[in-house]
């Protein structure tokens, strides 16, 4: 992955990091992010709190901890990535 792709990732990071401690934690990302606006959620075919653990075990990997590093946060995106042929449509999405 390039270098401009890592600094929108890293940016993205960095925006989830609300305490500024270095870490994104599963509390930290509960303070930004509205579930309620997700399809399954607003139909009521999945509970907020499920919605809500389902979402962030796409980025908390590597270890279970509540606790996602920027390793995990750049191996999925790194997939994602992988799939964005242009730099343009990448940070569009980011």
């Amino acid at each position: 992955m390039n270098e401009d792709r890592l600094s929108w990732i890293r940016a993205a990071y960095d925006k989830l990091d609300v305490n500024k401690d270095g870490l994104v934690k599963l509390d930290d990302i509960a303070k930004i992010f509205d579930v309620s606006s997700m399809p399954e959620v607003s139909q009521s075919k999945v509970d907020p709190k499920e919605a809500y653990m389902q979402y962030m075990s796409m980025w908390d990997t590597q270890e279970a901890d509540g606790i996602i590093t920027f390793e995990e946060f750049c191996d999925y995106y790194r997939d994602i990535s992988a799939g964005i042929e242009s730099d343009e449509m990448f940070a569009a999405m980011m």
